[in-house]
């Protein structure tokens, strides 16, 4: 079993604890001891889905919400205006469930990526499975910056003020159809990573951005990507949203 089948089975892993001893889930489990990176993303798997499990159960349902589906599926002959009066409860009670799912739904189904942003993730990953080399490695990420600069590959002007105060680890320069991309990647305080990508700003990738950080959370990542002048600048972490936002103030 490789890592892409254990995130595939891990995915459906409640986080309560509760399919721990479940045949269904011994091999991924098993792998997440074997593979340090695997067993990062699967921790903050958990505590995703447990932060999202702990906001759900906060939304009290309506009152009167079960009685009310209840009475819709008896059959009653009750006048015609408690008739009226009862479907009028239900509809209420279903538009309010509806609203609920849809902004539930609208938070947190999985948005696409452009291009480029799907490639530099694919840059990390290789990078933090030891598949490719920092082109630059160095703990002062000014120095980083330099080496970009000094090699005509795409870097912030300056660097978000809580990435800053991080200890780097290296840099990778790369392209994506013909577009020059770089990576710095970054030590959290927690024992993650957190990656800075920055690219310029070309119709391929100017599609959708915006001065403020546009954070979306898809295939076990979680990026924050806006606009500076003449630069694309993305956030990118294996984990929550919540894990990202703190580095956005």
């Amino acid at each position: 079993m490789d890592n892409r089948e254990a995130k595939f089975i891990l995915n459906a892993y409640r986080p309560s604890g509760q399919d721990a001893s479940d045949p269904v889930f011994d091999e991924a489990l098993k792998q997440t001891r074997r593979d340090p990176i695997l067993r990062r993303w699967f921790e903050e798997s958990v505590e995703f889905d447990a932060a999202m499990t702990e906001k759900l159960s906060a939304i009290a349902p309506p009152v009167g919400l079960r009685e009310n589906i209840l009475a819709g599926v008896k059959i009653t002959y009750f006048a015609p205006w408690i008739n009226r009066f009862g479907k009028l409860s239900i509809a209420a009670a279903l538009l309010v469930t509806a609203t609920i799912a849809s902004l539930i739904w609208h938070n947190t189904r999985p948005a696409q990526l452009a291009g480029w942003q799907t490639n530099a993730l694919s840059v990390i990953s290789s990078l933090a499975r030891n598949e490719s080399r920092f082109d630059a490695q160095s703990h002062s990420a000014g120095d980083l910056v330099n080496w970009l600069r000094a090699n005509h590959a795409p870097a912030t002007e300056k660097l978000p003020d809580n990435i800053n105060k991080l200890t780097s680890i290296g840099c990778k320069a790369s392209s994506w159809n013909g577009t020059p991309v770089s990576v710095i990647c970054f030590m959290r305080p927690d024992g993650g990573l957190i990656h800075l990508v920055t690219t310029a700003v070309t119709p391929a990738t100017a599609s959708g951005a915006k001065s403020k950080p546009i954070v979306v959370h898809k295939g076990g990542w979680t990026t924050a990507t806006w606009r500076e002048g003449d630069k694309i600048i993305m956030l990118a972490l294996e984990g929550s949203p919540e894990q990202l936002r703190p580095y956005l103030s």
